[in-house]
């Protein structure tokens, strides 16, 4: 279970450095905690004399349901409270997730590695793997 749990956090944040790179100046904090609030990730960089902030949260599911969304929307709220300010809010998903609960004020970043298929969440080299051992097992007349 450990080593999935850490292969998955380092897909997420492979997902996160393409969109929000580090070489643009974002600096990650994952798990903070800022008095009863703590989101999965804040990504934060200043720009000219502002500091920009986005909060992520990670949804590996099919279907991102409403409560993820709540969930998230009170992580901003909260923060907002603290005056913390949020720029914006991601969520990051699997590839091919279904987000119709998402409004249009959240990102939906989706994670290559990972990938909806018939409604599971199979890690993509797996998808790889089982296509070149179809192709091998066609070529020996086995499949």
């Amino acid at each position: 279970m450990g080593g999935t749990k850490n292969s998955t956090y380092l897909d997420v944040k492979k997902a996160l450095s393409r969109r929000f790179s580090p070489q643009d100046g974002w600096q990650y904090v994952w798990k903070p905690l800022y008095g009863n609030v703590q989101p999965d990730c804040l990504l934060s960089r200043r720009v000219a004399g502002r500091t920009e902030r986005v909060v992520a949260s990670v949804d590996m599911a099919p279907k991102v349901g409403a409560d993820t969304v709540k969930k998230l929307q009170e992580i901003c709220r909260g923060l907002a409270a603290a005056n913390i300010t949020i720029d914006r809010a991601v969520l990051v998903v699997p590839a091919g997730a279904a987000v119709p609960e998402v409004p249009a004020g959240i990102e939906v970043l989706e994670m290559d590695a990972w990938r909806v298929v018939s409604g599971r969440i199979i890690w993509s080299k797996n998808l790889e793997r089982n296509a070149v051992l179809q192709q091998e097992l066609a070529k020996r007349g086995m499949a």
